[in-house]
Order: structure tokens, then C-alpha cells, then sequence
């Protein structure tokens, strides 16, 4: 892929990760030594991590053969994934890592006294009816090895932000806010890059034609699109457009074009305090009481009701 494709692809996944607000939820460390193996539950977000010392195997439920990592390594851990760290594979006794909280609630875990092993990693999770949209699709691990490109940057992005989470100097916040999706983007920007066959949304946002319409739908969404527009927009027939856009993103076009425009208005709603015309306005809708009716459908929630609960009212 060029860069100039690569690039215009980036705003989009830059615009859907913006109005995703990727939070951290808590900062992790694990400090090994010896012979060891720590189970991981189902994870409930992403984990991003950085392997600082050392080298351990990385098994995944359900996903084959494990995997190497080194010191340097990046490796990015997708939402729902049970899976192991050991110093050996297989590992023949497993510490469940809630062991390991009980002993060091702040999330600085050690397991045989450490010395040989150190990872540092953060869980992170989106707001909003984008995300599985988005993470549907990608596999359970992203796996950065220290030589590839960018490998140092993201290193050092994980390292800052690991440190700002810890601390509490002035603007925290707002470094923490802007670190996160810097880095998610960084990685996935690596992932796009070295897997050219995946289906997914993000290989969506690869493909000359599909991501043709998804950057239409990002760029105007106001606008009264249809099936057929957004086929046009594509360069496909409408029934081509339609089961190439759900093989690939998982969802129907007009489906994914509703879960966006909410997630924006959730956005409007909760973030800016608009009021539930502009909302539906700014998303194309020309009437409140249909926007009212798409937006129950999907967000589950009536959208006054949705601004009152996120204003605390």
C-alpha cells in the first residue's frame, strides 16, 4: 500500500477512533522469574503491552501455536482473548493472575521473586457502538517484533503513557487522552500494512473500492445516503457493492452508516450537550422523531434520556 493510500485511509480510522474515546482502564507490570506461567482471564478491552526484559512464549485460547516474544517486542491483545504468559511452552503449572492482584493490588505483579521477565502493559477500552464494528474481525494478537518499523515508536508512546498514568503531574488528562489512540493507530497502521488478505473493517478501509464508500460516509454524513449512492460511490453494482461490503465489514452498508451517524450523535449528546434536534440534524435527519425512533433502536436508550444519564441528571 502508498503512502498516499495508506495516508487517506489513516483519516478515516483516525476520524472512528476519535469518536470512539479510548479510555485506559489500568496500568499493568509483570516482573517473572524462573520457570513461570500466568493465566490472563477474557480480557474486557484491548491490552496493549511491551515486553522490557527478557523473553516468554504468549498462548492464546483457540489460536494455534504460541507465540515468541522478545525484549523490544509490542504485541496488542483483542478484547475477549483468554490467554497465557510463561517462561516455557507448554507451561506445567499456571498461576491464575487473580493470585497475583490479591498480592499486589496496584497492578505491579511479580511472580518467583521476577528478575528475569518484565512487561508492561495497559487495558484500554472504546465508548460507543463503533467498536465492535471495528475490533470484529482483527485477530486476537498483533505481534510488533522490536526490528519492525515504528517498533520504537510505539515503544516509546507506551512508555510515556505508562508513566503519565502512573503519575499525576498537570495536564495527565489530556496527554493520556491524545497518547492512547496515537498508539492504537500506530499499530494498527503496522497490522495494515503486513496483512493485506484480512477481512475486516480495517481491510475494508484498504480495498480501492469499499473504502471509497466508507470514506463518502465519513466525510458527509449528513448527507441522505442510499444503497445505491453508496454503490456509485464505490464503483459496484448495488447487489456486488452489498455482499462484498458485509463479507468484508461484517455488517450491511446502511447498517454501518446508522452506527456511525449515532455514534456521533452520542457523541453531540453526551460530550457537547446538544439538544436532540441538532443532533439528529447533524447526523442527516430531517426529522427529530425519526431520528428519536433510529436512535432507541440502536443505542437502546431514548436520547433524551441518553444526554440526561451521561449529564449526570
Amino acid at each position: 500500500m502508498d503512502e498516499d493510500t495508506l495516508s487517506l485511509r489513516s483519516d478515516v480510522l483516525s476520524a472512528a477512533l476519535t469518536r470512539m474515546k479510548l479510555r485506559a482502564l489500568i496500568n499493568i507490570t509483570l516482573d517473572a522469574g524462573g520457570r513461570w506461567a500466568v493465566d490472563f482471564p477474557a480480557l474486557a478491552g484491548i491490552s496493549l503491552n511491551v515486553v522490557q526484559r527478557g523473553a516468554c512464549w504468549l498462548s492464546i485460547a483457540g489460536h494455534g501455536e504460541p507465540v515468541r516474544l522478545n525484549t523490544g517486542d509490542c504485541f496488542l491483545l483483542n478484547e475477549g482473548s483468554v490467554f497465557s504468559l510463561a517462561s516455557e511452552p507448554p507451561p506445567r503449572q499456571r498461576t491464575p493472575v487473580a493470585q497475583l492482584f490479591a498480592r499486589a493490588p496496584d497492578g505491579r505483579l511479580s511472580c518467583n521473586g521476577g528478575g528475569d521477565f518484565f512487561v508492561a502493559g495497559t487495558l484500554f477500552r472504546f465508548e460507543g457502538l463503533l467498536a465492535p464494528i471495528v475490533l470484529a474481525g482483527l485477530p486476537a494478537v498483533i505481534h510488533v517484533a522490536s526490528h519492525a518499523e515504528q517498533a520504537a515508536v510505539l515503544r516509546w508512546s507506551l512508555d510515556r503513557f505508562q508513566e503519565e498514568l502512573a503519575g499525576s503531574g498537570i495536564g495527565r488528562s489530556l496527554i493520556l487522552n491524545h497518547l492512547a489512540p496515537i498508539m492504537l493507530l500506530q499499530t494498527l497502521r503496522l497490522y495494515l500494512r503486513s496483512s493485506p488478505k484480512a477481512q475486516n473493517w480495517l481491510a475494508a478501509l484498504s480495498d480501492p473500492r469499499l473504502s471509497k464508500a466508507l470514506e463518502a460516509m465519513h466525510a458527509d454524513v449528513k448527507r441522505g445516503w442510499s444503497l445505491a449512492t453508496l454503490a456509485a460511490e464505490a464503483g459496484m453494482s448495488r447487489s456486488g457493492f452489498a455482499v462484498a461490503f458485509k463479507k468484508m465489514v461484517g455488517v450491511a452498508p446502511m447498517d454501518y452508516l446508522s452506527s456511525w451517524r449515532m455514534q456521533i450523535a452520542c457523541d453531540l449528546l453526551r460530550a457537547e450537550g446538544a439538544s436532540i434536534a441538532a443532533a439528529a440534524h447533524a447526523v442527516g435527519y430531517s426529522s427529530e422523531s425519526a431520528f428519536s425512533l433510529a436512535f432507541t433502536r440502536i443505542v437502546k436508550c431514548r436520547p433524551g434520556a441518553y444526554r440526561n444519564l451521561a449529564a449526570g441528571r
